[in-house]
């Protein structure tokens, strides 16, 4: 069963959802956007997957809960690029510069 991944280049961190709840992807989300300002990251691309349900179900999904999250704006946030399987983020520029590697202990939420 796959489980979230976390790759951290330097200037983008990836987070692949796959293998989250809904109510974890909306926790993993916020708290990356949280690392990646405080660590000076430019870009964050987050891959939800495609959505396997239908608007009419009614079912919340990790990529319409995601797309709700930033439809109001987010601190920090200068635009998102939408696409089918994950969402592109330019973050606002930042002179802070922690070349730390983000890691998923650093989102979990347990």
């Amino acid at each position: 069963m796959p489980v979230p991944r976390v790759s951290d280049d330097g200037t983008c961190i990836t987070l692949d959802l796959h293998g989250a709840s809904v109510s974890e992807a909306a926790v993993l989300t916020r708290k990356l956007l949280q690392k990646a300002l405080s660590r000076g990251r430019g870009t964050v691309k987050i891959i939800h997957g495609s959505s396997t349900t239908t608007a009419d179900t009614g079912r919340e999904t990790i990529k319409s809960t995601l797309h709700a999250l930033f439809d109001g704006g987010h601190p920090g946030v200068a635009s998102v690029l939408r696409s089918d399987d994950y969402l592109l983020v330019a973050l606002t520029p930042s002179t802070r510069k922690d070349t730390t590697p983000v890691t998923l202990r650093d989102l979990s939420p347990f």
